[in-house]
């Protein structure tokens, strides 16, 4: 088959509804295991945003469900537009886990929650999402108060947080519970980590935390490893709020600069049983999934702690 009629024929690929279901049944089967959903996630974004033949791995696997909102720096921080739907439609649309609320746009957490947990945070519910935003979606579509890309699901506040940063959904289909976090981070400005941070309410808060080396989340090999002396964790997180943001773009150069000694990700659960995961790049750059911005942490805190990462 030719390279021309190979294109075509990925270009037409789009998954159907009981696909969908399968792939959100596998998801919600294994919420407790952080990198299976990885590779879920990265089939699934392979049959909805394949338009060539030239895509890369680290980007397919941050893109994860969506290209981040274009970013732009300014002397009051870094304005983040809110989410718009891309021009293309059909197969080439690039859609994300989204929820419409209150005129926000919420897409889902770089934090998980496992349903056991989740149950004990839910709060007011709020509604019901509608379903009604796919690739062939308009614009106008987003205008609908719980409008979703994820199907039928029931919205509910989380408890211990503002409603205007993070809401969850919580299912039960057949017996497989599912709990997940949608935050927003988009239409703000991010002046510094406080902004982002803050809101996630990590210092003072954790729990338990682990290691996880770049070569065994690249390979998928889940090899974790416990933080035992949280003491150089905690000085590291009370210096997060004093972080200097950065849009993602321009420094997409650090995802290519892989290797254990140049990427880490660590997994902090709180005292709530949510779980935030934070990527650490060398010379002091910590990046969180759902922000689309890094943070720059100019202090002594930021390299011990890395020294620490064995």
């Amino acid at each position: 088959m030719k390279r021309d009629e190979i294109k075509s024929a990925i270009e037409k690929l789009v998954p159907d509804k009981e696909m969908e279901q399968r792939l959100a049944e596998k998801i919600s089967q294994k919420q407790n295991n952080k990198f299976s959903m990885k590779r879920i996630a990265a089939l699934a974004a392979t049959i909805v945003i394949v338009t060539n033949l030239g895509i890369f791995g680290h980007k397919l696997v941050e893109k994860k469900a969506t290209t981040p909102p274009v970013v732009s720096n300014s002397g009051e921080g870094i304005n983040i537009p809110k989410i718009q739907l891309p021009n293309q439609k059909g197969s080439k649309a690039n859609m994300i886990g989204l929820i419409v609320y209150e005129g926000r746009i919420y897409t889902q957490s770089g934090t998980k929650i496992s349903p056991e947990y989740g149950k004990k945070l839910l709060g007011e519910k709020l509604g019901t999402t509608k379903g009604n935003i796919d690739e062939w979606s308009k614009q106008k579509d987003y205008a609908v108060e719980f409008a979703s890309t994820i199907g039928i699901a029931e919205v509910y506040s989380v408890k211990g947080y503002d409603k205007s940063f993070r809401i969850m959904t919580y299912t039960n289909q057949e017996g497989i519970v599912n709990a997940e976090f949608f935050e927003c981070f988009n239409g703000i400005t991010i002046k510094s980590g406080e902004d982002v941070f803050g809101k996630l309410k990590i210092e003072n808060n954790i729990s338990s935390a682990t290691l996880e080396k770049f070569e065994s989340w690249n390979n998928n090999k889940q090899q974790y490893t416990e933080l035992k002396n949280l003491q150089s964790l905690n000085n590291f997180i009370k210096e997060l709020k004093n972080t200097t943001p950065y849009t993602q773009e321009s420094l997409m150069n650090l995802f290519d600069n892989q290797g254990d000694a140049n990427q880490k990700f660590i997994y902090i659960t709180l005292k709530d049983g949510s779980e935030v995961q934070l990527r650490l790049f060398k010379n002091g750059y910590i990046f969180y999934n759902s922000s689309h911005c890094f943070f720059k942490m100019d202090n002594e805190a930021f390299h011990k702690f890395w020294n620490e990462l064995n």
